[in-house]
């Protein structure tokens, strides 16, 4: 599993008001701290940015680009926000991502027919955007997205990331979709007839008014599923050392290669 750093996040004042204004500086410190986190990606999360887009992404992506070359996922909803930073011509961009509601299938996939070096990440969630509730609704919900990123263009499949979509468990059937979200990953290559690529928000099952240690146990414990399941890309907060530990342990035990006590830095 390759670690996504969730913890750039425009939301927060002190890095929107640096992207609007211009400020190089306090951006570079987020990023540089996420690098030594032990990030394999970072997911850049846009947030409500409105008119300030056209030249606040284009400067986001040349800073960051300035500071490291791992691979960038644009989290955003706005099919528009993700070709700005698409289009600012830097490598390793990605976008996270859409689902089957036609207002974010139809623009995303056609963002994904244009812009051929990227990946693109796809929700299993219903075309009216909600998490299916059904024993196996993902695997029926992702049969229709496999078959519309099919339709679109040969080659396609290549660059789709399935994410299973990860629920908090404070829902009233939170284990049911943990397990179910296990489930789907195992289930994919078959599903699909050949390797698909998948990610997982990992922070969304302690999402809420969790106590830090009781989360990160629970994280911990659902971290070697994930990887048994075949899981690619983890989408995690890197700031939990403790968990950011618990993939590195998971890989060394699934990724198929000699075990090394050396191998496990802690």
């Amino acid at each position: 599993m390759r670690i996504v750093s969730d913890n750039f996040q425009l939301v927060r004042p002190t890095l929107h008001e640096a992207a609007v204004q211009k400020k190089a500086p306090p951006i570079i410190d987020v990023i540089n701290r996420l690098i030594t986190s032990g990030s394999d990606a970072i997911d850049l999360n846009i947030g409500p940015l409105g008119k300030e887009s056209p030249t606040v992404i284009p400067y986001l992506m040349d800073v960051v680009r300035g500071v490291t070359a791992l691979p960038l996922f644009i989290d955003s909803p706005n099919a528009e926000m993700a070709r700005l930073a698409l289009a600012s011509g830097h490598a390793g961009i990605h976008v996270n991502g859409f689902s089957l509601q036609p207002s974010r299938l139809t623009p995303f996939l056609s963002l994904m027919a244009q812009y051929e070096a990227s990946h693109f990440v796809g929700y299993l969630l219903s075309e009216e955007g909600a998490v299916p509730t059904a024993h196996d609704g993902r695997l029926q919900t992702a049969t229709t997205l496999i078959t519309a990123v099919e339709a679109k263009g040969e080659g396609l499949m290549d660059r789709l990331i399935i994410d299973p979509v990860v629920v908090p468990l404070s829902w009233d059937d939170g284990t049911f979709h943990a397990l179910e979200v296990v489930r789907t990953l195992r289930a994919l290559p078959d599903l699909a007839g050949r390797r698909v690529q998948s990610m997982a928000g990992l922070s969304n099952l302690t999402s809420g008014p969790v106590p830090r240690q009781k989360g990160e146990l629970m994280e911990q414990a659902y971290i070697p599923l994930l990887a048994e399941a075949g899981l690619d890309y983890i989408l995690m907060n890197t700031n939990r050392r403790k968990s950011v530990l618990g993939v590195h342990a998971a890989n060394l035990l699934t990724g198929g290669l000699p075990f090394s006590w050396e191998a496990l830095t802690i």
